[in-house]
């Protein structure tokens, strides 16, 4: 079985804020499409090869997000890759995305992470290898 990478989809109370917000992370608008009588939109999003499908529902926009917490099932995380992680984390803080006192946390295992959370509260890990 050759299985590759290919999006993943989140549910988003604001549409557009969070499509801003994925765009100061480097995401791209691949293509939007709308349900002609408003109730809802989806919003393909992609950086490189990966792509973030945005689900927005008119009905329950206020509550569709529920990230899953330690040991409950549901979306936890996305990982991004770098080869840079300390010029991201300066780049993070200059568009005010994470706090001034946000730190890497360098993993004796040889990795280097870092993580923020979207609009809707949602992870996100940004890590190094090496």
């Amino acid at each position: 079985m050759q299985l590759q990478p290919h999006h993943i989809g989140i549910v988003a109370r604001d549409l557009e804020r969070s499509t801003a917000f994925y765009r100061a992370l480097g995401f791209e608008v691949a293509q939007d499409l709308p349900a002609e009588d408003g109730s809802r939109a989806i919003r393909f999003i992609r950086l490189g090869e990966f792509e973030i499908e945005l689900f927005w529902y008119a009905e329950t926009a206020a509550d569709a997000v529920s990230p899953a917490g330690k040991g409950q099932a549901g979306y936890r995380h996305f990982a991004l890759r770098t080869t840079d992680i300390d010029g991201v984390l300066a780049e993070l803080k200059e568009l005010e995305l994470v706090p001034d006192d946000l730190e890497v946390a360098r993993k004796p295992i040889g990795y280097s992470l870092l993580f923020l959370r979207d609009p809707d509260g949602l992870e996100i890990e940004i890590m190094q290898e090496g």
